[in-house]
Order: structure tokens, then C-alpha cells, then sequence
């Protein structure tokens, strides 16, 4: 006798009514209300366990006497439902280029935001990291586009932070969080991403497709309540080396003298021998003496992210439920960085009557965020006002943190790094999103309406405020600013659908609808000087120096129609069209409104006759579509405008004072809407029974009638005027394919993502000043124009070649970079110059999953591979800042530098190169440009579940538990040196050199998921 139970795989829960038959034979058996079943089989047979809506099994008896058997639902891939623009379709009727991501098939440890789940997770979205503080920004381009516009449960949302500023403070540029952090990821269904023509519903806005974003919903049944927690610690990678006392104080008088060389013309840059008159600026007591401050220890540390998640969903037949409620703390890196997020999420679903179903999601968050000092100066300050990790940098080591009086330590003009531990900087945030939506059955399933209302609000207030006794910008004074803003969108939109399958060869679906859509933004700032440090922005009237007050007030307003028809013709060929019409505030009367139309078609191929019993073949699907999208956003206005001039004129003795308006521009009637025509031609395929699926797609999209600034004639009055013009296109390719390696007791899933994406110019802006050396047809919008460096030159100058004697002197000296003679014709000219399209190659993803009984591990990798990069550890570590008297520190690749003393073999130019001059036509030398191609393991998951006999007495109140650890960013395999090849490195600071950009960290998770 035989004898087991039957649950389903996901939930744990019994199988009711399951049918268990001996293969080959009549004999059998139900599973009971229990899921437990018993039959009379022999070992050497095989049954067979099947339930409508599961996938069946065939399991050998052997020598067992109870078996534990876990069915899994039998979804039939192309029948899952993918949501696009004001609807969905099964992916069998999918017309357009969409990419579905699933939540829970990815790990969430670690994360705080939507954004990053999607890092290499769907072909032709690039999604990589742009700062790791928290809420820490991903940037999201699809095909190569800017920022796309999110959809929340069909409400349009706002795809910036609202970050605030710090007034005249001047701090660094150090916010540089993600726009949609209020979501929380557990409350994630789906993720759809809108890549072609599926985008032209959504009209203004939608030319950098669309991410549609689908939250959780109640299912029916008995109330599913489910506790997820982790507990994570975040370690810093290894950040740039910095050198010690010793090694600083040597360095410090190579260069040096390096520089009393060069500056009198002494061997090697001039044929008078040296005269033994440079004296060291650091002897060798001083170097033995000398004791070692870690500056860079001292404001990195340790960080940890707590994460707890309550959700309990249910429903019946009428009513369905979903609510969820989250807190996260996390501790971030660097110091005075962190944040603490509640968020609560809801969605209700009530069939008032058959015919009436009413909708309600709302979110409501409350961020606490503290400001780290990070990222790049601001106003051009430079190092006299940076980041607390670009002043570490800078430190040198053998100074300490405080002098003998107590006092902060201060090294030329640069603020001192611990010091600025006491600037505070944070951020309160709350906001909250509501959704209503009514669908009314005006006659069976075939006409509906539906009317939905959302609203977004958004509010942010930030203080910022520097003590007294922080040196900082040059001085030591106290001042603060408080920046308090609103930001609020609405949406009110109709919608009547029509569905119906007619002359029993055709469904038929319309749609049309019309929306209103409203936003506002507020904000006002007050700057103040000299405050008592314990007062700061708790009483500003006390403040005795000046008040900078600031306000802004902006509204937009836009309104559409939109349409949608599809017919899908015996289950073969699909046709499907939208339009969109969209009027902006923004555009003049007869330009304020534009239409964006779309048509689409896809042919089931496999549903034809010639494949029909090709077994192996489950779907196999051509597709091509051709939209409109468009674009209004020029950043300033096209009415003439007037503001208040920022002076008073006094009059009657200054009595009675007068505050002038002016002009800030025109009217601009002539200027109209940016286009984006998108093409794409896709083919889908499912084979062998849907273990392996995937999609190719090939696409152009052209942008036209570009948004942008000319100048006008030099006796205008306003230098510049918007204008419309110019023309480029984006072209590429992606494969996306999923496969099922393995099935049965033992799973293995493989999902790989592939894109490539290029941008060439076709047009550029009108009066556009070409270099001669540009290319003028087909010009890579990433064109990167250099003289490529083939070595430097040595001390004797016995390696210059000839051509580089065509260059001026300057560039001729020992330490100059060889330029490369590309065309060999003796001489250096424009001629040389090389050009780069410095596009990745391809972005990839690839990521498997494993599951034997009650384990579960994966691991997901993504990554770029062909693109240059201006490395910032190299620019932080030139010669000239090292050959001052006292110079800043730097780091260990300062020792490639090239030098007449001690390194004559030096890989990388020495002092003379920053004053060579400029090159003939003004390109730059690719000095310190390196390969930032990665391969980022992005996540190591590795999970197990426990259920039925394990939980022993637990089962009564626990339905599942599940204990998961995972690691996050454990490595990455790249030639980039120094500085992470991902993360933001950008301008600022000194020698236009970053430094001071939040670190990548690893991020190491344990965890449990209970459901009750």
C-alpha cells in the first residue's frame, strides 16, 4: 500500500480531488480534503499525479511507502496576460515589443526601490547603478532612450525625486535618489516595459517608452497573511589607496623637483645640467618621524539595512483584499548617510452588483533621509567646498585631525573631513497616492465603461546647516537653509471598451477615452547667516547676518483623447491601432495639440495549416509595428514672461520702494513638438512544450523636429530662442530567451538578455558650429574624438618620432605623450585624430535558477561590454597638483606617472603633459581613458522551505517558512582600475576629477518569509 499527500508547490496548501493512477493500468485514486490519498501498487510500477490547472508527474514507486508530492500550476506560457497601455492581452495576441519582468521571480534583499530589480532583466533596458547611497539612484534607458514615464496602476507618475535643495549653503551636489522610492518592491506584481509603437498610447512624454508598473491584488479565499524580514549587512568595496606619510612625502619631492627642472630648463627639458640648488621640501627626519592618519577610514564604515513586510490578502467572490505595510533602516556607508522608510500599500476590489465593480490602491509613505556630504561641488568651489570623501582623499596623511589646541586641523583651503561630520543635512519626505476607478457593464462583457481618478502628492522639506566652527568655502561661519516643497498631479480620465468575437472568425476589441491630467509644484527656501550653532533653524529671526528667501510656483495642464481597435482574425492574424490626441499649456494656439497613431500586426505563424502539427513548435509569431510619440518638455516657457528683477528702486527719500519687472523672453508662436517615430519588426517563439521561449527584435526610432536653443542675430536682446530642428535615430537589436534546462524533482531555469543600441545624427540643430575633424554623416551622438597616445617620450628624447616634431615645443619635452601618426604622412594634424562611437557593445543578462525539493538557489549577472571610460582614479593622481609646494594627497597610480628620477619607464605622461598645449583642431589625447566593460554578479540567492513534517506543531498556525540568504554585488570582472566601472564618476573637484561619489558596496542578507 502506497500512500502520500498532494500540495500545491507555491502555496503548501492541500490538493483537493488530485488523481492518482497506476501508469499503463485502471487502477487509481482521489486525494481526500486532506490532499492524503492511498492506492495498492507494486515498487516496480510508476503513477501518475495530475489536476486540472497543474502540471502532472510521473513518479517510480521503488521502495517508498509515503510519498510528500508538490504540484506546480500549469501556466501556459502563452496564455500568461501582459498589461500594456489602457489594457492587456495574452502574449499569443501580443503585437508590440513588451517585456514582462516578474517580482517574485527576483530577490529583493537588500533593495528599497522598484528600479533595482531590473538591472539586466529585460532585452533593451538598460538599467545600471548611478549612486549606492540609499534610495541611491538607477539610471533606466530604454533603447537608448532618456528617462521614461511611469505608470502606477494605470496613473501616470512622476519619474524625478523631489530632493529639495540648500539654498546658499553650497553644499556638494548630494541627493541622488531614485523617483519612484515610495513604492515599496514587496507590493510588485509586475513590471511591464512599453519599448515600441506600444508606447504612442501614452502620447506626450512616452518617446522614451514606458514602464508599466502593476502592484499586488486580493485573490479569493481564505485571508493569506505572509511576514517577510531580513537583516542585511553592507561592506564598502575596497576604495582608492591613498598614499601614507612616507610614500606622500617622497612623491611630493620627486615632482617637485620634477617641476624646478622643467621651470629652468635643467636636464632633461633643457640641456643645462642640473645646478644642485632644489631643495626637498620634506627631509628625511620628516619622513622617518611622521605618523599615519587614515582620513578615508575615518568617514567610510560599515553599514546594515533592516526590512520588515506585513501583508495580509483574502477575499471572496464580492470582496477582495490586499493590504501591506513595511519599515526599512538602513545605515549607509559613508558617514551621516541613512535613511528610515514606512510605506503602507492597499488594493480593494468590491462588485457592488453583477453588472458594478468598484477600485480603490493607495500608497502612503512617510522617508526620514540623512544627507550624506557626497557627490560633486557646486558653483565651481572646486575643493574648498567638497565632499567629505574628496577631503579625504586630499588630506595628507601625516597631518592629524585635530592640532594641539583641540581645534580642527585645516590643510590649505580644503574643509577637514571629520570636521564636516557636524554639518547636518537631512531630509523629511511624505507623500501619498490615491486611485479610484469604477467599471460599469453597460451590456454583458461587451460594453464597458470605466472611469478612473488618481492623485499623487508629494512633499518634501530639507534644512541644511553648517556650524560655526566647520571650516568651510573658505571661512568659518555659521549658516543654514531650510527648502520646503509640494508637488501634486492629478488624473481624471474615461474610457468605454467594446469586446466581442463576431462571425465566428474575428474578436474584436475598441477602446476610447478621454483624460484630463493636472500638476502643480510649489516651494519656497530661506538661506541664513550667522545663527547660534544650538539655535540653527529652530528660530531664524535670531540669525544676525543676511536672509535669503527664494519661492517658485508652477502648474501644467494637458488633455487627451485616445482610441484603440484590434482584431484578431481566426486565431492567425492580429491587427492592432491606436491614437492618441494631446494639447499642452506649453505650445501656442494652433500647435497646442498633436496626434500620435499607431498601427500594429503580428502573424501567428504556428496556428497556420504547414505548422499546425509541427509538435514541437507551441507558438511561433511574426510582429511589426510602426508609432508616433512626442515631447514637449523644453524647460522654459514660449510666452513672454516677466520677473521680478531682484532690486528695489527707492523714491521719496527711500520712502516708497519699487521692485522692476524684466523681461525674460517672447513669445515663441512657431515652436512645436518634438517627434519620435518608432519602428520595430519581432518575432516570438515558445518550442518543446514552452521549455524554451524567447523573443528577437529589430528596431529604428527617429527623432525629429528636435526641442532646443539657437542663438539669435548679436543686436537681439535675449542671446538665445527655442527653436525646432535637428534629427537623429537609434537603432539596435535584442534577444531575450528563457529556457526550462531541467523538470521534474530537480529544476533548472535559464533566462539570458541581450541589446545592442546605437544613436547616430542625421540632422544637427540649425547654426551648429562643426569641428573640422567631425564626421558629417551618420556622426555617433557618443562620438568620442581623440589622439590616441602610443607612449611617452623618454628622458633623451631618442623614441620622439619625427611627426612629433611638427607639433609645438611645448608638446616635445620627456614625460609628452607620443601621438600616433594615423595616416603616416609625417606630421600631426586633424588628420590624426581617431573617432570612437563610445556606446556599449551590448548590455547582457544572464541568471539560473535551481530547485530540488525544498532548496531553492540562483544567482543573476548582468553587465556592458565596449565602452570607454575617463577613468577618475587615474585624474585624481596627475603630476602638476603633485609638483606644488604641500601639494593634496593621492592615490597609488600616482607610481605610473612618468619621471626623470625615479620612474623613467613611467606608463602614464609626466609633468610636462599639463603644459603641452592644446593639439591641432582641440582634440584631447586619450590619456587615462580605460575599458569599462563589467560582468556584475548581481545577486547569489540561496533559499529553503519548510513545510508539512517539518514544521511539527507549527503547521497548525503556519502554513510555510522559508530562511533565505543572499549575497548582493559579491564581485565584478572588469580591467576598469580604481573607481567601480558603473557607478557615477563625473565632473567637479579638482583636475575636473569626482572623488567624491558614493562607494559600491557588497550587500549580505539573511532572512525568513513566513505565511500564516
Amino acid at each position: 500500500m502506497l500512500k502520500g499527500i498532494i500540495k500545491d508547490r507555491k502555496t503548501g496548501e492541500p490538493i483537493i480531488g488530485a488523481s492518482i493512477a497506476v501508469e499503463k493500468e485502471s487502477i487509481g485514486a482521489i486525494s481526500d480534503i486532506n490532499g492524503n490519498f492511498a492506492i495498492n501498487v507494486s515498487a516496480d510500477k510508476k503513477i501518475v499525479v495530475s489536476y486540472i490547472g497543474y502540471e502532472s508527474q510521473v513518479l517510480d514507486v521503488l521502495d517508498k511507502s509515503f510519498l510528500e508530492i508538490y504540484l506546480s500550476e500549469d501556466i501556459k506560457l502563452i496564455d500568461e496576460v501582459v498589461v500594456v497601455g489602457y489594457g492587456s492581452v495574452s502574449k499569443k495576441n501580443l503585437t508590440t515589443a513588451i517585456a514582462q519582468v516578474k517580482t517574485d521571480k527576483i530577490s529583493q534583499a537588500g533593495t528599497s526601490h522598484v528600479n533595482q530589480l531590473l538591472m539586466g532583466r529585460a532585452a533593451g533596458l538598460q538599467a545600471t547603478v548611478n549612486s549606492m547611497q540609499p534610495d541611491g539612484k538607477v539610471n533606466i534607458s530604454i533603447r537608448g532612450g532618456g528617462n521614461p514615464i511611469y505608470v502606477i496602476d494605470g496613473i501616470v507618475m512622476p519619474n524625478n525625486a523631489l530632493s529639495g535643495n540648500c539654498g546658499q549653503v553650497g553644499l556638494p551636489n548630494n541627493i541622488d535618489r531614485n523617483g519612484i522610492a515610495n513604492l515599496n518592491p514587496a507590493d510588485v506584481e509586475s513590471v511591464e516595459i512599453l519599448k515600441d509603437a506600444s508606447a504612442a498610447i501614452y502620447g506626450i512624454g512616452a518617446d522614451n517608452g514606458v514602464i508599466l508598473i502593476t502592484t499586488k491584488k486580493g485573490k479569493e479565499g481564505a485571508p493569506n497573511i505572509v511576514y517577510d524580514g531580513s537583516y542585511s549587512f553592507v561592506r564598502n568595496y575596497p576604495y582608492l589607496d591613498v598614499l601614507n606619510s612616507k610614500e606622500y612625502m617622497e612623491l611630493a619631492n620627486v615632482f617637485n623637483k620634477e617641476n624646478y627642472l622643467y621651470n629652468n630648463k635643467q636636464y632633461p627639458y633643457g640641456t643645462t645640467p642640473y645646478d644642485g640648488k632644489w631643495k626637498p621640501q620634506f627631509t628625511e627626519a620628516d619622513m622617518q618621524n611622521a605618523t599615519d592618519t587614515d582620513w578615508k577610514d575615518l568617514v567610510l564604515r560599515n553599514g546594515f539595512l533592516t526590512k520588515h513586510n506585513l501583508t495580509i490578502s483574502g477575499g471572496h467572490s464580492k470582496f477582495k483584499y490586499y493590504l501591506g505595510g513595511s519599515y526599512l533602516k538602513q545605515q549607509g556607508t559613508v558617514s551621516r548617510s541613512g535613511m528610515t522608510k514606512y510605506s503602507v500599500h492597499g488594493n480593494l476590489g468590491l462588485d457592488l452588483f453583477p453588472f458594478l465593480n468598484l477600485t480603490s490602491v493607495f500608497n502612503a509613505n512617510q522617508n526620514t533621509y540623512d544627507n550624506g556630504i557626497i557627490g560633486t561641488d557646486t558653483g565651481n568651489q572646486g575643493d574648498v567646498a567638497p565632499s567629505v570623501l574628496t577631503s579625504a582623499l586630499l588630506y595628507p596623511s601625516y597631518l592629524p585631525v585635530k592640532q594641539d589646541d583641540g581645534s580642527y586641523t585645516i590643510f590649505r583651503n580644503i574643509p577637514n573631513p571629520k570636521a564636516m561630520e557636524d554639518i547636518v543635512d537631512y531630509s523629511k519626505e511624505n507623500g501619498y497616492s490615491l486611485n479610484f476607478s469604477i467599471n460599469a457593464k453597460l451590456y454583458k462583457d461587451i460594453l464597458v465603461f470605466k472611469g478612473v481618478y488618481g492623485m499623487n502628492q508629494e512633499n518634501v522639506r530639507r534644512s541644511t546647516f553648517i556650524p560655526s566652527d566647520v571650516y568651510f568655502a573658505r571661512m568659518y561661519k555659521s549658516r543654514g537653509n531650510i527648502y520646503s516643497q509640494r508637488r501634486q498631479t492629478q488624473t481624471l480620465e474615461a474610457m468605454l471598451s467594446f469586446s466581442k468575437y463576431m462571425f465566428n472568425f474575428v474578436q474584436v476589441d475598441a477602446m476610447a477615452g478621454m483624460g484630463k491630467y493636472l500638476e502643480s509644484n510649489e516651494g519656497y527656501g530661506i538661506s541664513y547667516e550667522d545663527t547660534h550653532d544650538m539655535i540653527n533653524e529652530h528660530d531664524i529671526s535670531s540669525a544676525k547676518g543676511k536672509i535669503y528667501p527664494t519661492s517658485h510656483t508652477l502648474k501644467n495642464e494637458k488633455r487627451s483623447q485616445f482610441f484603440k481597435l484590434s482584431f484578431d482574425v481566426l486565431d492567425r492574424y492580429v491587427i492592432s491601432a491606436t491614437l492618441r490626441r494631446d494639447g499642452t499649456d506649453k505650445f501656442f494656439p494652433g500647435k497646442k495639440y498633436a496626434l500620435f497613431p499607431s498601427v500594429s500586426a503580428a502573424w501567428k505563424i504556428s496556428n497556420e495549416k504547414f505548422l499546425k502539427d509541427v509538435f514541437w513548435i507551441n507558438l511561433l509569431k511574426l510582429r511589426a509595428s510602426y508609432g508616433k510619440t512626442g515631447q514637449d518638455n523644453l524647460g522654459s516657457s514660449l510666452y513672454g514672461v516677466y520677473e521680478p528683477s531682484g532690486f528695489k528702486v527707492g523714491f521719496n527719500d527711500n520712502g516708497l520702494f519699487y521692485v522692476p519687472c524684466v523681461s525674460m523672453g517672447t513669445n515663441y508662436p512657431d515652436v512645436s513638438w518634438q517627434k519620435t517615430i518608432m519602428k520595430n519588426i519581432g518575432l516570438d517563439f515558445y518550442l518543446f512544450k514552452n521549455r524554451v521561449s524567447g523573443s528577437i527584435d529589430v528596431f529604428r526610432n527617429d527623432v525629429t523636429s528636435l526641442l532646443g536653443y539657437a542663438s539669435t542675430s548679436p543686436l537681439a536682446i535675449y542671446p538665445t530662442r527655442p527653436i525646432n530642428g535637428g534629427h537623429f535615430y537609434r537603432q539596435g537589436w535584442e534577444i531575450m530567451l528563457d529556457t526550462k534546462n531541467m523538470v521534474g524533482d530537480f529544476n533548472w531555469n535559464t533566462q539570458l538578455t541581450f541589446s545592442k543600441t546605437n544613436s547616430f545624427w542625421k540632422e544637427r540643430m540649425p547654426n551648429y558650429d562643426y569641428r573640422s575633424y567631425q564626421k558629417r554623416n551618420k556622426e555617433p551622438m557618443n562620438a568620442y574624438y581623440y589622439y590616441k597616445m602610443t607612449g611617452i617620450i623618454n628622458a633623451d628624447r631618442s623614441n620622439m618620432p619625427e611627426s612629433q616634431k611638427t607639433l609645438q615645443a611645448e608638446a616635445q619635452f620627456p614625460g609628452c605623450p607620443i601621438i600616433d601618426d594615423k595616416n603616416n604622412d609625417g606630421k600631426i594634424d586633424e588628420n590624426d585624430i581617431y573617432l570612437k562611437d563610445n556606446t556599449p557593445d551590448i548590455y547582457i543578462g544572464f541568471g539560473n535558477t535551481f530547485t530540488y525539493k525544498n532548496w531553492e538557489f540562483s544567482f543573476f549577472m548582468y553587465g556592458q561590454f565596449g565602452i570607454l571610460k575617463s577613468n577618475i582614479a587615474y585624474r585624481a593622481a596627475l603630476p602638476g597638483p603633485l609638483a606644488v609646494d604641500y601639494p593634496e594627497n593621492t592615490n597609488k597610480y600616482a607610481y605610473l606617472l612618468w619621471n626623470s628620477q625615479t620612474n623613467p619607464n613611467g606608463t602614464r605622461p609626466g609633468l610636462a603633459v599639463d603644459r603641452m598645449g592644446a593639439l591641432p583642431g582641440g582634440a584631447g589625447v586619450n590619456i587615462d581613458m580605460e575599458n569599462a566593460s563589467f560582468v556584475r554578479m548581481r545577486n547569489i540567492t540561496l533559499s529553503y522551505n519548510f513545510r508539512d513534517k517539518i514544521l511539527g506543531k507549527l503547521k497548525k498556525y503556519v502554513k510555510g517558512i522559508k530562511v533565505y540568504a543572499d549575497v548582493q554585488n559579491p564581485f565584478v570582472i572588469s580591467k576598469f582600475k580604481g573607481f567601480d566601472p558603473e557607478i557615477y564618476t563625473g565632473g567637479g573637484g579638482a583636475n575636473n576629477a569626482s572623488r567624491g561619489e558614493y562607494p559600491q558596496a557588497r550587500t549580505f542578507t539573511l532572512g525568513t518569509n513566513i505565511v500564516f
